[in-house]
């Protein structure tokens, strides 16, 4: 069976959109993504993560902010003629619940899902685990950039937290999660009183709350320089870490 025969109209969003309009479509149609296209060629995702990290966790103002510059432009698609077996496994390769999918002109045609595929059934997982490496944006001020993610079926938060961090390991060939990682966010998603699917988001690091003004500090002191953000980040980390070894 061909993607063509199960995939479903794409709800789109354009560039120059706001990051409020992208919210609130994410939010009417219960999904954590949408395609951007322009004149109907795709030209990245968004999904609810890169709204609160490169939007909201920046201070910016989602109501002047565009989709152009929160998106990621390396947007996972598969073609219409691909078979499902296909796109099955880059949706597991990819850690993602969606794909856009699009013609040899690169143009969207459709989207499927991970339930389309099973014939069914929820969409989402019961948990979704995101590990990420936090740096500095331009601004000095600091976001997660996304490493990997990694969807769990079933399970307590801990359970689904000790089996993405297996998946993350191997994928990563790392025997110890932290090397390669700063920290992971837990999205668990559960069913509101009439029904629909809900999400809540979960930021778990709590050094990472010591580290971030730190950081801050440190790269002002420096004079703001730019292409520094990880070395700051770092610097920073090194010292919160000193400290809680010493205090232990």
């Amino acid at each position: 069976m061909l993607v063509r025969e199960r995939m479903k109209p794409a709800v789109f969003l354009e560039p120059d959109e706001t990051l409020a309009t992208a919210a609130r479509k994410l939010r009417k149609d219960n999904i954590g993504c949408l395609p951007v296209c322009q004149d109907g060629r795709l030209l990245g995702m968004i999904t609810d993560r890169d709204i609160a990290m490169r939007g909201v966790a920046d201070n910016r103002d989602p109501n002047h902010m565009r989709v152009r510059d929160a998106m990621s432009v390396d947007a996972i698609c598969c073609l219409k003629e691909d078979s499902v077996e296909e796109a099955a496994t880059l949706m597991r390769q990819a850690h993602v619940q969606r794909l856009a999918v699009v013609n040899a002109d690169r143009h969207l045609v459709g989207i499927i899902s991970m339930s389309d595929l099973e014939g069914g059934g929820s969409e989402r997982r019961p948990f979704e685990v995101i590990f990420y490496k936090e740096v500095l944006g331009h601004a000095g001020l600091p976001h997660h950039s996304e490493l990997m993610r990694v969807s769990v079926a079933q399970g307590t938060k801990d359970e689904a937290v000790q089996a993405a961090i297996g998946q993350f390991e191997e994928a990563r060939h790392v025997t110890n999660w932290t090397t390669a990682a700063d920290g992971y966010d837990v999205v668990s998603i559960h069913a509101g009183e009439s029904g629909e699917s809900l999400e809540s988001l979960e930021l778990t690091s709590e050094r990472d709350a010591e580290i971030r003004p730190r950081a801050r500090v440190l790269w002002e002191q420096a004079g703001a320089p730019k292409g520094q953000d990880v070395q700051f980040w770092e610097k920073a980390a090194r010292g919160v870490d000193s400290e809680s070894k010493a205090a232990k």
